[in-house]
């Protein structure tokens, strides 16, 4: 732990999981004080580790003032050997499951936080060349706020659109917003229902903390966990039976468990699991993480059926938003046409490496793309057909 003082603030970096664990408590608190969604929560970070241990070190930066924690900016260290110069990167802690992420702080003391863990990094400028926050919310994030603090130390930065987290608005009726939805979205509803019904018994349970019914969570859990190592995302590597991604949904599940956040969907066929989606429950949203289904049946869409199925359950029962996740899939712009924009904040070094990796950055390889599409030879890119996925 090394400690940077301000003249009002105390800035120190994370880098054990000791520490980090530690700091739970705290964390928690701060987050509570800052009306903070489920994704800036400690359990969050703590699952998003698991993950993350094998590819980078922990880099989190605590402000405290008199003692209490008032700023935490939640980063990871990743060192990327290839190349010159060799990059060293900090970025939030986050995985391909985040939703948003963001400075953790109460408003009224995000400038004086803002200015003491830009100073914190400065005078660490030679241990990093680039630093890369995603995930950050356009209108209520610290966003505009870190800029400036950087520029104010004559960094380079600049905040670039990520894009958009579409929620389908659960105020209405289930009728009302149906009625808004394409005619081929429906008939496609349709089909999918018919063909699963002939393929047998369909079978869609929820699980929550409330309602586990007859399938234990960890039972749930191997199900859903098997269902994605049979899903068209296997050789993506972010499949939930790979090493990284099961460290995460395993903590993420146990942390969930106990705090009133797990919501697990089912789909079954004649007692065989083929599709589910895994959602965080925090509040008045809902936050949709995975959603997978068996790809030798993508030709009888369970997935399909079973988002239709749940999103419907989902409305009258007193829920604000259904998030379903960053990117804007064309699945779910079937579903919605409201989101939340996403952006990201890059800040290079102002050492001369920095500056190397942002000539790299900005002109080499928007150069290098433009000779590569222009030359390159068209290539048809395949998607899953079931919408679920």
């Amino acid at each position: 732990m090394d400690a940077v003082s301000t003249t009002q603030l105390s800035v120190s970096v994370i880098d054990t999981e000791q520490a980090f664990r530690a700091l739970a408590d705290d964390w928690n608190q701060l987050t509570t004080r800052c009306n903070g969604a489920v994704f800036l929560r400690h359990e969050w970070f703590d699952a998003a580790w698991a993950w993350r241990r094998a590819d980078a070190h922990l880099q989190i930066y605590v402000a405290r003032q008199a003692g209490l924690l008032v700023g935490i900016l939640p980063l990871v260290r990743v060192a990327q050997n290839e190349g010159f110069p060799r990059l060293r990167s900090l970025e939030f802690l986050t995985v391909p499951d985040t939703q948003t992420c963001d400075l953790i702080t109460e408003p009224k003391n995000r400038s004086l936080v803002v200015q003491a863990i830009c100073e914190a990094l400065h005078n660490r400028r030679k241990e990093w060349d680039r630093l890369t926050l995603r995930y950050l919310h356009d209108t209520t994030s610290s966003l505009h706020e870190l800029k400036a603090g950087f520029e104010k130390h004559r960094y380079t930065s600049a905040a670039r659109i990520q894009g958009p987290n579409l929620f389908v608005n659960l105020g209405p009726t289930w009728d009302t917003y149906y009625g808004t939805r394409s005619r081929s979205l429906k008939k496609a509803n349709n089909l999918a229902a018919n063909r699963l019904k002939k393929a047998g018994p369909v079978t869609i349970q929820w699980i929550t903390n409330d309602s586990v019914g007859d399938t234990s969570v960890d039972q749930a859990l191997q199900q859903a966990i098997d269902i994605s190592s049979r899903s068209w995302k296997q050789g993506t590597g972010n499949s939930l039976d790979q090493a990284g991604p099961k460290a995460f949904i395993g903590t993420l599940t146990k942390h969930a468990a106990k705090n009133g956040w797990l919501s697990l969907w089912l789909l079954s066929i004649d007692g065989t699991p083929l599709a589910m989606e895994y959602q965080l429950l925090d509040g008045e949203n809902v936050y949709a993480l995975r959603a997978d289904f068996d790809a030798q049946h993508e030709e009888i869409s369970p997935g399909s059926h079973l988002m239709r199925t749940l999103l419907e359950t989902l409305f009258g029962r007193d829920l604000k938003r259904y998030y379903m996740g960053p990117g804007e899939n064309a699945y779910k712009t079937r579903w919605t046409e409201d989101s939340d924009m996403l952006q990201q904040l890059v800040v290079h070094g102002n050492t001369w490496r920095g500056q190397t990796v942002r000539v790299v950055d900005d002109i080499l390889r928007p150069a290098a793309r433009q000779l590569r599409d222009r030359f390159a030879p068209a290539q048809s890119i395949v998607t899953p057909k079931d919408p679920a996925g």
